[in-house]
């Protein structure tokens, strides 16, 4: 167990580490293997490079990379002289990421070579006056003076000595899924405390190996941080399939993993006739966990699916199924150590068992605030999540919808999800997102996109009459459109604000009114 008034540093845990058990193996990473020894040495080769190229305390570090290991060593060569990481999010397209980056002015930028082509290389050359790519191969190529190999920047060093402590650890940017993403003041502190919190709920201990599939530019700390205060390993994998993950999991020996629940159905229906005899935490976040998923997961491996809550601004779970405690039925779990949680009505006070509220949250893991002025949601020291959810008499939570989902139909209240739910239980419906459109009439009506499962072919007809026998009146959608797919952010989960922006005229020939 982690004791709660042991907060080292990132940097002071990888030196931990270092010196008590150097030869064991930290990073797996396809057919490589890093000790904490080979890690520990290529943090100080990078972190003298970096403050040779003249990055200081404070300064920022943009990171555009996959789940590599240079993911994990820049960040960890950042703490080591007191230097921001900014992860980058490269999904956002070459104009946005290049925008995003320059806005962010960076001492230094370290972008992986296959993702090059995701920016403007020459808004990235005047962007900051550093940049390292970190390469597939050794190759001869054409780029600015300032664009540095990998294998230049990170050569083993001699011992290098760390800054100053500080409190900031490094801005952790919002998955901006509904809104525009903010950048969250993470600090060591928050980190330290919610690991302690996550490995104390988990059981976690040295022995373990941690798949973590989010995406490398959301919470990226949640990568390596609970083995590295740990002292246990990690195995990284890019490409995310059922084939890739079910043998990640059997060649390392993965014991705990983390990912969303559509990676846990495609492991269950595509990889049942395999056997992942080491895991024994599967841990499901950043989005809704439906209970027939768990059904199908228990069924498949014998193991249960934890589902969990958790967010930037908590930096983490906060709420969590444990192998203690847990529940199959969609509930998020009870809370974690060091958090406290509470559900408030609209006046905020807190809400009786069973009634729907919005959740706050306090402990020393929710983050202070954003950068830039950005306002935090903070009231009487409590962090308003804008969450819905409800409590049972047990002290597990269940989750309801986002508040700025809320849809009001004539005065009746909506909750996307459970629209979602019932759509999802048509045998003909792979994926469904609802999202609220403005209406003169009624306020708000819902809007369904629904992605039908391989070689079905029902009609948006079949699919009203389905509703009709099984919603209320007031939640069917008004409108409808069937689509090949539904846009993601990287985290994998629906993007119902791009939604939003193209539903006007993706919609507008179908209306169910």
């Amino acid at each position: 167990m982690l004791n709660i008034n042991e907060c080292k540093s990132i940097d002071e845990a990888l030196q931990h580490n270092w010196v008590s058990n150097p030869a064991k193996t930290f990073i797996i990473y396809k057919a490589q293997t890093l000790t904490y020894g080979d890690v520990y040495q290529l943090v100080n080769g990078l972190s003298a490079f970096l403050r040779a190229s003249g990055v200081k305390k404070d300064d920022k570090v943009c990171m555009v990379l996959p789940r590599v290991p240079e993911l994990i060593i820049t960040f960890l060569a950042a703490a080591r002289i007191g230097a921001l990481v900014v992860p980058v999010n490269f999904t956002l397209g070459k104009i946005e990421t290049a925008s995003f980056i320059r806005s962010v002015k960076p001492a230094a930028t370290v972008i992986h070579e296959k993702l090059l082509s995701s920016v403007d290389l020459d808004c990235l050359a005047t962007a900051c006056k550093t940049v390292i790519i970190a390469e597939i191969a050794e190759k001869k190529r054409s780029h600015p003076a300032n664009f540095i190999p990998w294998h230049s920047a990170c050569c083993p060093s001699n011992n290098v000595t760390a800054a100053e402590a500080q409190p900031l650890a490094y801005l952790n940017y919002t998955t901006g899924s509904t809104s525009t993403p903010k950048g969250a003041l993470a600090t060591h502190e928050n980190i330290y405390v919610n690991t302690a919190s996550a490995v104390n709920a988990m059981g976690f201990t040295a022995d373990d190996v941690h798949l973590c599939m989010f995406s490398s530019f959301a919470h990226p700390h949640e990568l390596f941080v609970r083995a590295l205060y740990t002292g246990a390993s990690i195995a990284l994998l890019e490409e995310i399939n059922p084939k890739t993950m079910a043998a990640a999991i059997c060649s390392a020996k993965v014991t705990a993993m983390m990912g969303i629940a559509p990676l846990y159905d495609m492991l269950s229906s595509h990889a049942n006739n395999i056997k992942l005899d080491t895991l024994r935490i599967a841990e499901s976040g950043g989005m809704y966990t439906r209970p027939d998923v768990s059904e199908r997961f228990f069924n498949t491996f014998g193991i249960p699916i934890l589902s969990v809550w958790g967010s930037t601004e908590t930096t983490g779970i906060a709420i969590a199924n444990t192998p203690s405690f847990y529940r199959m039925d969609g509930s998020m779990g009870r809370p974690c150590p060091y958090y406290e949680v509470k559900v408030v009505d609209e006046d905020g006070r807190e809400t009786q068992t069973g009634q729907t509220g919005e959740l706050l949250f306090r402990g020393n893991a929710v983050i202070s605030g954003y950068i830039e002025g950005s306002e935090f949601p903070l009231t009487g020291g409590w962090y308003q999540s804008g969450d819905l959810g409800w409590r049972d008499s047990e002290g597990f939570f269940y989750f309801t919808d986002r508040k700025s989902g809320l849809l009001k139909v004539a005065g009746l209240k909506v909750y996307p999800l459970q629209v979602e739910l019932c759509l999802l239980e048509h045998p003909a419906i792979k994926e469904a997102a609802v999202i609220g459109i403005e209406d003169k009439l009624r306020g708000d009506i819902p809007a369904a996109f629904v992605v039908l499962k391989e070689n079905d072919t029902v009609t948006v007809d079949e699919i009203l009459r389905y509703c009709n026998k099984n919603m209320a009146h007031y939640m069917i959608p008004r409108k409808m459109k069937i689509v090949e797919e539904l846009p993601k952010i990287g985290s994998g989960k629906i993007d119902k604000k791009q939604l939003k922006q193209a539903a006007a005229k993706i919609l507008s020939q179908v209306d169910l009114r």
